[in-house]
Formats: C-alpha cells, sequence, structure tokens
C-alpha cells in the first residue's frame, strides 16, 4: 500500500486521504474532528461483546457536536450488549432486522424492524432482543458543543 496521509481517527476507523482503512484503536484516544467521508461496511470497526457485536463507522467531533458515535450494532437472540443505561448524549437507534423490547424510562414496549428510538440527554433506555434471529441497528449518538 502506499504511505497514506491520516486525516481522520475514528474509533476502529483510520479514514485516509487516499482510502479507509480498519484498525483497532485504543479506548483512550480522544474524538478527532470529522469531515465528510463515507465508510463501507467492511471497514467499519467491529467491537465483540458477550451479547452481541459493534461496528463503528465514525466517532469524533464535527462542527456543532462532540463525540459523535454512528453505527450499527448486531444483538445476538436473548441477549444485550448492555443493560439500559443513560449518558449526557442525544441517540437515536433504528432497528434494521430482528425484534425486541424497547426501554425508555422505566417503561418497556416491543421494538419491530422499523422502528425508531429516540433518547434524550440522560433518559435511561436500552433494547434487548428476545427474538429467534440477531436484532440488527443503527445507532446515532452524539452531544452538542
Amino acid at each position: 500500500m502506499n504511505h497514506l496521509t491520516v486525516k481522520h481517527c475514528v474509533t476502529g476507523v483510520l479514514l485516509t486521504t487516499a482510502a479507509t482503512i480498519a484498525l483497532p484503536v485504543n479506548a483512550a484516544d480522544k474524538p478527532t474532528q470529522l469531515t465528510s467521508a463515507i465508510v463501507s461496511q467492511k471497514d467499519a470497526h467491529i467491537t465483540h461483546y458477550e451479547g452481541g457485536d459493534f461496528h463503528t463507522y465514525f466517532y469524533g467531533d464535527t462542527p456543532l457536536t462532540k463525540g459523535a458515535i454512528t453505527g450499527v450494532a448486531v444483538i445476538k437472540p436473548n441477549n444485550e450488549i448492555h443493560p439500559a443505561h443513560q449518558h449526557p448524549d442525544e441517540e437515536y437507534l433504528m432497528i434494521l432486522e430482528g425484534s425486541g423490547t424497547w426501554t425508555l424510562n422505566g417503561k418497556s414496549q416491543a421494538a419491530h424492524t422499523g422502528d425508531i428510538l429516540f433518547a434524550a440527554p440522560n433518559d435511561v433506555h436500552g433494547i434487548y432482543n428476545n427474538g429467534d434471529v440477531p436484532l440488527k441497528f443503527v445507532v446515532v449518538r452524539y452531544q452538542a458543543k
């Protein structure tokens, strides 16, 4: 491969001026400034958890946000990646495949393909795959500067 200058550092993904290369990133690394880019599925960084995987496409700051994360989670049947939680970021989750149960501020309801959850800052939220097939959903999480 030719020598490439690193332009972006995305959790698990280094975007270069000439190509996109998936490389692990140390958890201590801080978000970097993101600019417009395209990341293919094969170049997303995959983090494995007991209950499933998270594919990170972007992690960084934008002109209006800090710590923005965009990715796809895949949860194994009868599992979750982590229990319901809260954080100061806004977050959208959209189910691409499968079904499960949403939790939002102590209330639970069925989650189906095509459904979207919005969690405002510090709202307790989560999703559990109680189906028979993997539950796949898009995650978009960010915090205003």
